[in-house]
């Protein structure tokens, strides 16, 4: 997905999948490949374009595992290059809301 996304320079692709269980249309994985508004990193070495994107992919996911944990979990101590809302563009935002959406049958 990540080359794909890359080479004709999308702002991110976002993989659904129909989940039997639920009778709905979920989130399977994403790539991200925009802009950034805060770069944390804890690794001291440069990172390539796609190393970067692919990094931030990451980060994204995580920051909605933590997000969506909400009060069914009692929170755990982040990384400290874990992202905070505050740390993110309009189109991370887009992305990061994309993996909380599903689709019933004939909707969308």
């Amino acid at each position: 997905m990540q080359a794909a996304v890359q080479s004709i320079q999308w702002t991110y692709a976002v993989f659904w999948q129909f989940s039997h269980q639920e009778g709905l249309l979920v989130w399977m994985d994403g790539f991200y490949n925009g802009g950034i508004k805060t770069r944390k990193t804890v690794q001291p070495m440069e990172l390539s374009p796609e190393e970067l994107c692919a990094q931030r992919s990451l980060q994204l996911r995580e920051l909605f595992e933590s997000l969506s944990a909400g009060e069914t979990n009692p929170p755990t101590r982040r990384p400290c290059a874990a992202l905070s809302p505050e740390d993110l563009t309009e189109s991370e935002w887009f992305y990061l809301m994309c993996m909380s959406f599903t689709f019933a049958p004939g909707v969308g």
